[in-house]
């Protein structure tokens, strides 16, 4: 489909929706994500297959249960996102309590910079945006779209008020300066990485980025773990923010980097095990290659 087209349609799909009742929106898209999930064979394959990979002990209609809310939880916050990416910054504010956002000024005040660590978990892209919403210099690394026209009015969105979108794909010179001059820089870090290091996520190896961890380790960079958590089904939610501490480090500066790294993760274990319909199951994050396996053995001594 030409680029232009696709963008004026999305356009138009978002200003239609952005007139519906937040509430009827979330409904709407949370009856087509359960029509996904039927519909959908592959993806709901790999949430199956992830569910069962990290719940072996549940039984297998509770984890069809959960990969049917996952899907329900994705449709509703697509349907969401024209109201995120179109409404007043009052009513967004309106919308989400925050918890622990002196953990986030304490790290800020510290002079280092910081490193926020996120995840796709519930409406997330409502939770990237109320980071500049709350008043703070921040800084989202992220993976562009192909079609440009669609990336522009997207950036757009996510920058109105004050975030500035890093394309991964322009690299990282812009960051030491960044944490310098005391931003805040968001990370994904429950995505696969094909040029990441395997670190356990939720008990298994997964392509993870490294990056923070060369700052943590050699600048003492705060990290700031985050997670917005929807409050029933409806728009209201929980920005909650912890205090992730580091371990300390050995000899091994491979071993340190990854041991950081797993303890960035490992702090959202308990986020996802306390609602796990609120993750997005339906994405392949644990892909390991055969030469990262091997890596794995000599770091964790797996076998």
């Amino acid at each position: 489909m030409n680029e232009w087209l696709l963008a004026s349609i999305v356009k138009v799909v978002f200003w239609l929706i952005r007139f519906l009742p937040v509430r009827v929106a979330g409904a709407l898209g949370a009856g087509c994500g359960g029509i996904a999930y039927y519909l959908i064979r592959r993806h709901r394959s790999i949430a199956l297959t992830n569910l069962t990979r990290v719940y072996p002990h549940e039984t297998r209609q509770w984890r069809r249960e959960k990969a049917r809310a996952s899907f329900v939880e994705l449709g509703r916050t697509c349907f969401e996102f024209p109201h995120v990416f179109l409404r007043s910054k009052k009513f967004l504010l309106s919308r989400v309590d925050v918890q622990g956002e002196e953990l986030l000024r304490d790290a800020i005040n510290q002079k280092k910079g910081v490193f926020i660590a996120a995840a796709h978990h519930s409406n997330w892209e409502l939770g990237a945006l109320m980071f500049s919403t709350l008043g703070y210099d921040a800084h989202i690394i992220y993976r562009p779209l192909q079609n440009k026209v669609l990336e522009a009015y997207l950036k757009q969105c996510r920058e109105r008020f004050g975030t500035c979108m890093q394309s991964r794909l322009q690299g990282l010179r812009w960051l030491p300066k960044t944490l310098k001059n005391g931003g805040a820089i968001a990370v994904m870090i429950d995505q696969h990485m094909s040029q990441g290091t395997p670190v356990p996520f939720l008990g298994h190896l997964g392509n993870t980025t490294t990056m923070p961890a060369a700052f943590v380790l050699r600048q003492q960079t705060p990290v700031i773990g985050v997670a917005l958590e929807r409050k029933g089904k409806g728009f209201h939610f929980t920005l909650r923010f912890w205090r992730v501490d580091m371990p300390e480090p050995g000899e091994d500066k491979q071993a340190n980097m990854v041991h950081v790294m797993q303890t960035i993760c490992d702090s959202f274990a308990p986020v996802i095990h306390a609602r796990p319909e609120l993750w997005l199951w339906l994405h392949r994050r644990w892909l390991i290659l055969e030469q990262d396996k091997e890596i794995a053995k000599v770091v964790f001594g797996t076998p």
